[in-house]
């Protein structure tokens, strides 16, 4: 079963609006989601986060070029 980053993101947030650490918080998902989990930087970063108030775990959205472009030439290269 893959758990989308969302999903991972509320974990985190709630370990957070707990009291746990992010060390904690890292273990805990390691413990339970082994290689699926994230990164113990990541879980530090969305702690900070949260320390400065963010509350919604969505993405944010960004301006600037698409995350993942799709052309006829990056299809034929990857074909090869």
């Amino acid at each position: 079963m893959e758990i989308s980053r969302r999903e991972f993101r509320a974990m985190i947030f709630y370990d957070f609006k707990v009291g746990l650490t992010p060390k904690q918080c890292t273990e805990r998902l390691k413990l339970a989601f082994v290689d699926e989990s994230p990164s113990q930087m990541t879980v530090y970063e969305w702690f900070a986060e949260f320390k400065r108030g963010r509350t919604k775990i969505q993405d944010e959205n960004r301006e600037g070029r698409p995350s993942i472009a799709a052309t006829t030439k990056t299809s034929t290269l990857c074909d090869n």
